[in-house]
């Protein structure tokens, strides 16, 4: 009984390969093609903010998306990316959490914006990793941004937005070809 256990557990596991290496290995190279290429996009899914009393209290008054909740928001179906074109970016984030300093009273749009070179723009592949990491810098009016992003093999995202005057906020999203309007 135990040996029947034991082949069934090796089945199964055996059966979870998420797969095949040769489209694995495919789209990792996709993925890289696309970054060195300097010409994608990076579309946001959700967003992750700092917990803060000012986002339990928003959350608490229904003010938050659809399927969204403080530590998580649902940014399916609206504008929010970063889009690189050769040594250019366009940067729309939409921004939930707690300006520390430089808010300026009776503006709207609290969105993350950005549309010009970055003052530093880097990318290192960690192939033991199987990510490749991009770091940049921007610079709007007074406030600096720096964004970390890990664009695993698959094209999925983490970016991290730290900012001089706002807390640190991160999105998750996937990797795409720039569709040209």
């Amino acid at each position: 009984m135990r040996t029947l256990v034991l082949a069934m557990s090796l089945l199964v596991l055996a059966g979870c390969k998420s797969t095949d290496p040769a489209i694995a290995e495919a789209e990792a190279q996709h993925t890289k093609a696309l970054i060195d290429s300097k010409h994608y996009e990076i579309d946001m899914t959700w967003a992750t903010p700092m917990a803060s009393n000012a986002m339990n209290q928003i959350s608490n008054s229904n003010l938050l998306p659809a399927d969204s909740r403080t530590g998580r928001i649902n940014l399916m179906g609206s504008s929010s990316y970063i889009r690189v074109k050769g040594d250019s970016l366009e940067v729309y984030l939409p921004y939930y959490g707690t300006h520390q300093l430089g808010h300026r009273p009776g503006e709207t749009n609290n969105a993350i914006q950005f549309v010009g070179e970055p003052d530093k723009y880097e990318v290192v592949y960690n192939e033991k990793k199987q990510l490749t990491q991009i770091y940049f810098r921007m610079k709007e009016r007074t406030e600096q941004y720096d964004v970390n992003i890990r664009v695993f093999d698959n094209g999925s995202t983490n970016v991290n937005v730290n900012s001089t005057h706002r807390n640190s906020i991160g999105y998750t999203g996937n990797l795409k070809e720039i569709e040209e309007r």
